[in-house]
């Protein structure tokens, strides 16, 4: 068994107590007694979906909604693993399985606190510290019903928990031009958090934003919250974080880390909320309205213009780490300078400054979810991250020596 293999069947025992074996091809596993089979896609060495195997509308349906489609070679995974499951041979040309034994699963304690029968689909998508299930749950004919999320450790735990809150609150605080899911569900499943959110209309109809559908998204994120201006070194943000990156302990890039905050330039800059994780796989829209999801990182504290560049990075980073930063260090900046960053209040000679402060933001999460030890590429603070630290430190000492402090 390699690492995914053990990642799979330690799953199968939170989803299903009763635990799940590895098996391959069809037909009842021995000494399993009766149960569900699922199909790990593309296989169970490198899962990314779960799949009913003798469910063809939920499976497929699974498959469209799992399926990011932004690329030519994804569209045609989609079309071909949709086309082998609604014809039934999806289940003779996948090798591998997971045999389910009979009992209580996940299904029918969500079955049970929705009060309806429902089948499920499930995303684990790939290796990170924050990876968790996501159970796309439909009626028996395939209707989407919503999604869930399932802790798989005290990380998740901690994610499930925050992204309910956030729902919480998000629903009392109406966004003009942005749809959010609503709370359906809060409760845990074998001792673990469990939440259910509904599900938002993004399909065929809907895309990845333009550049002035992702700023608008962002400008009204960050509005959340009264948005207020403070010194860099008079605000309960710069002080957040000090404590964050003091809680490091001797990891080596703390101190780097700690140097370069404390070596900014004391601007006055617009603080207000942010998303936290904005990137293609949660946001999606028409030209009027923006569908965001995945709010597990809200803060209401946060220097303006943080999603925007966060979600210009991963954009950036798409075809390669080094380049895709060195690119995203003018792009990023550009984003920034847009008007309507500055009717948020956001100065051209601070700009470097809000590049810097979210680079040492992303480190110290990356650093306290031990993102580096998986694998992540991003992750790597020591090697993209700090230095190109070094040259948005020097950059902010430029703008705002020019501006006059």
């Amino acid at each position: 068994m390699n690492g995914e293999t053990t990642y799979l069947t330690d799953l199968a025992a939170v989803l299903w107590p009763c635990g799940g074996l590895l098996g391959h091809g069809p037909g009842p596993a021995r000494g399993r007694g009766r149960g569900n089979q699922y199909l790990p896609v593309p296989s169970a060495c490198d899962p990314r979906v779960i799949l009913p195997a003798h469910n063809r509308s939920a499976a497929t349906r699974g498959i469209a909604s799992f399926s990011q489609g932004h690329s030519l070679r994804e569209r045609l995974r989609k079309l071909l693993l949709t086309g082998a499951f609604a014809s039934g041979m999806a289940p003779l040309l996948l090798r591998d399985r997971l045999y389910v034994g009979a009992g209580p699963g996940i299904e029918h304690a969500l079955a049970a606190a929705l009060d309806r029968e429902l089948a499920i689909a499930i995303h684990v998508g790939p290796p990170r510290a924050n990876r968790k299930p996501v159970l796309l749950l439909l009626t028996p004919g395939g209707r989407t019903i919503g999604y869930a999320k399932v802790a798989v450790n005290d990380l998740t735990g901690r994610l499930v928990v925050a992204e309910a809150r956030a729902l919480r609150l998000l629903a009392d605080h109406r966004l003009r031009d942005v749809t959010v899911p609503r709370l359906m569900y809060q409760g845990e499943w074998n001792g673990r958090p469990l939440l259910v959110q509904e599900a938002l209309p993004v399909g065929d109809q809907t895309d990845r934003p333009t550049r002035r559908q992702l700023l608008r998204c962002v400008a009204q994120i960050t509005s959340l919250v009264e948005v207020r201006r403070r010194r860099l070194s008079a605000s309960t943000y710069r002080g957040a974080l000090e404590e964050r990156i003091a809680a490091l302990g001797a990891r080596p890039e703390a101190g780097p880390l700690m140097a370069a905050l404390h070596g900014l330039p004391d601007v006055s800059l617009p603080f207000g909320a942010w998303h936290g994780d904005l990137t293609r796989w949660n946001i999606a829209g028409t030209a009027r309205r923006s569908f965001v999801w995945d709010w597990e990182r809200l803060s209401l504290d946060a220097p303006a213009g943080f999603d925007a560049l966060h979600y210009d990075l991963n954009e950036s980073v798409q075809a390669g780490v080094h380049p895709g930063v060195h690119r995203w260090l003018e792009s990023g900046a550009r984003l920034l300078r847009d008007p309507l960053m500055a009717e948020l209040g956001l100065a051209a000679h601070t700009v470097s400054t809000v590049m810097a402060l979210y680079l040492i933001d992303l480190a110290t999460r990356y650093l306290h979810d031990r993102q580096d030890e998986i694998g992540v590429h991003l992750a790597a603070v020591d090697d993209w991250l700090l230095p190109a630290l070094e040259g948005l430190q020097e950059r902010a000492a430029h703008e705002a020596a020019r501006a006059g402090g």
